[in-house]
C-alpha cells in the first residue's frame, strides 16, 4: 500500500512539472581521486592565490561551493588548488599532490589569479576564466560563462566526430577547420596534423586558413598589389573575423608608416571601419575609433603640399573644404614655392563625396623651370561635398618640395 501511495505521489509530482534535480559537479581534493571518476566534461580547477590575495581565495572557495556553479559544471570534476607566490620544496610538493599531472599552476605565466582552468579528461588545458571577466562577474554570471566554455568544448568535439565520420575530403577538412574556430576554447595541437592527413594537398585552403597569421608588405611591392592581397584576405570565407581584423591592423600600420597620417588618412579610415565592423566588441574593434580619432588628419584646402603630405607611393589623397560648390568654371593651380625636388601629379579628380565629377588623368609636373600648373574644371551643377582627389607620383626619395594649391572661379 505504501509503495502504491509513493508511486501515485511521484506520478502527481511529475504531472505537476516537477522534475528531478539537475546533475551537479562533484569536488575532489586531488587530481588522483578525480581521475578515477572523471567524465567527458573533464576537470575544472579553481586556482586561488594562497596567502597573498585573500579576496581571490574567498572568491574561488565561494564559487566552487555554489550550487549554480556546480550545476553549470555538469559532471566535470572540480578541484580547488592553491597558487603559491613563493615556491619552496614544501609548496611544490603540495601543488604536485593536488594537481597531479595537470601540472604546477604557477607555470601558467599568462594567467592572472584567481582563475578557473579547464582541462579535458586527458589532462590537456583548453581554456581559462581569469582577469576582469572573472573578477567583475557575479556568481550567476560566472556559472553562465563556465557553461559556455563547456558547451564550446562539446561543440568542438562534435565537429571533430563529424570529421571522423565522413570520407568526403572537403567535408572532413571543413569540420576540422570549424572545430579550430569554436569561440572560447583553444584547439588541440594535433588538429594541424589531422587537417594535413585529411587533405594533404590543401585543395580547399583550410590548412592555409588555419595557418594564416596576417599580412605584410613585400619589399618593393606597390600599394595596389598589397591592397589586392588584402582584399583577397577580407573576401576569404575560410578566414575568421579575428584573422581579417589582424590583416586590417597590419594594413593600417603599413599605411601609417609608408604614407603618414595626412597622406594615408582616407585609407586608414577605410580599413579601421572594416576592422570595427568585423567585430565591434573585440580588442581591435574597440581600438578602431581611437585609430580614426588619433591617427587620421584630414587634408584640407589651404594646406597646399609639403614633404609631410606627399605620400611615398602613388595613392590618392582627398582634399576637403574645396570652394567649388556652385556651378561655374574654376582654375586649380599648383605653384612651387621651395624645396630640392619637383612635384609630379599623376591624376587630379573632382569628386562630390565619393562620386567622380571630372577627372584629369594625364600626368603633369611642376618644376623649377615650370613653376606652376593650372587645371580648368567646369562644374555644371551644385555640389554638396566637393573634394579634390590628388594622386602624386613622387618617388619616396623625391619629396623635398613645398607649394600652394589655389582654387579660383573664372
Amino acid at each position: 500500500m505504501k509503495n502504491t501511495l509513493f508511486l501515485l505521489l511521484f506520478g502527481s509530482l511529475l504531472a505537476a512539472g516537477i522534475s528531478s534535480p539537475a546533475r551537479a559537479a562533484q569536488q575532489f581534493p586531488t587530481f588522483e581521486e578525480a581521475q578515477a571518476k572523471v567524465k567527458e566534461e573533464g576537470y575544472i580547477v579553481f586556482l586561488y592565490p594562497e596567502g597573498w590575495d585573500t579576496y581571490g581565495e574567498k572568491l574561488c572557495k565561494k564559487l566552487i561551493a555554489d550550487e549554480g556553479v556546480r550545476e553549470a559544471a555538469g559532471e566535470a570534476a572540480l578541484i580547488l588548488a592553491p597558487v603559491y607566490q613563493k615556491r619552496t620544496e614544501a609548496t611544490d610538493a603540495e601543488s604536485k599532490r593536488i594537481m597531479g599531472k595537470l601540472g604546477y599552476p604557477g607555470d601558467m605565466g599568462d594567467i592572472s589569479y584567481p582563475a578557473l582552468a579547464f582541462y579535458n579528461k586527458d589532462g590537456g588545458m583548453y581554456c581559462t576564466l581569469h582577469g576582469e571577466v572573472l573578477m567583475n562577474a557575479s556568481v550567476a554570471e560566472v556559472a553562465q560563462l563556465l557553461k559556455k566554455r563547456l558547451d564550446a568544448k562539446k561543440l568542438q568535439q562534435e565537429l571533430l566526430d563529424k570529421s571522423g565520420a565522413t570520407n568526403d575530403v572537403p567535408e572532413k577538412a571543413k569540420y576540422i577547420l570549424q572545430a579550430a574556430r569554436v569561440d572560447g576554447v583553444s584547439w588541440p595541437g594535433y588538429l594541424k596534423d589531422s587537417l594535413k592527413a585529411a587533405d594533404p594537398d590543401d585543395s580547399n585552403g583550410c590548412l592555409a586558413a588555419l595557418n594564416f597569421g596576417g599580412i605584410s608588405a613585400n619589399e618593393g611591392e606597390s600599394f595596389e598589389d598589397f591592397e589586392k592581397r588584402l582584399v583577397a584576405v577580407l573576401d576569404n570565407p575560410l578566414l575568421s573575423n579575428w584573422q581579417k581584423q589582424r590583416a586590417c591592423a597590419a594594413a593600417i600600420g603599413h599605411i601609417r608608416r609608408s604614407f603618414g597620417t595626412m597622406a594615408g588618412g582616407e585609407l586608414i579610415t577605410k580599413y579601421a571601419k572594416i576592422m570595427q565592423k568585423l567585430d565591434p566588441e573585440s580588442a581591435l574593434g574597440i581600438s578602431a575609433p581611437v585609430v580614426m580619432r588619433d591617427w587620421v588628419k584630414t587634408y584640407r584646402y589651404g594646406q597646399g603640399w609639403s614633404d609631410q603630405i606627399i605620400p611615398s607611393a602613388p595613392i590618392p589623397m582627398a582634399m576637403h573644404d574645396v570652394p567649388m560648390k556652385k556651378p561655374g568654371t574654376y582654375n586649380v593651380t599648383f605653384k612651387l614655392k621651395t624645396g630640392r625636388d619637383y612635384i609630379r601629379i599623376n591624376r587630379l579628380r573632382l569628386l562630390d563625396g565619393n562620386r567622380c565629377i571630372i577627372s584629369e588623368d594625364e600626368p603633369r609636373e611642376v618644376t623649377w623651370s615650370n613653376t606652376q600648373q593650372t587645371y580648368t574644371f567646369t562644374v555644371k551643377k551644385n555640389l554638396k561635398n566637393p573634394v579634390l582627389e590628388i594622386t602624386y607620383g613622387n618617388a619616396p626619395d623625391k619629396r623635398s618640395t613645398w607649394g600652394d594649391i589655389t582654387v579660383e572661379a573664372q
